[in-house]
């Protein structure tokens, strides 16, 4: 598995909020989507991030502004 996105932060707290309030990931929660691993605090947000649009993009974008 590749290394984390966003430093092992949770990629659905980073697509609600900003990088420096994003708790944590866990690797036992981690997501593999094209290539890049995505960690969560827990198997709820791993799930929301993969259901709600346009997660990924808000979570990078956040990321890239920190």
């Amino acid at each position: 598995m590749a290394e984390p996105e966003f430093d092992g932060k949770c990629a659905f707290a980073l697509s609600l909020g900003p990088a420096d309030k994003a708790p944590a990931g866990k690797a036992q929660h981690a997501l593999e989507v094209d290539g890049k691993t995505y960690y969560f605090a827990g198997a709820v947000p791993k799930l929301l991030f993969r259901l709600i649009p346009g997660s990924r993009e808000r979570a990078e974008r956040r990321w890239a502004a920190a």
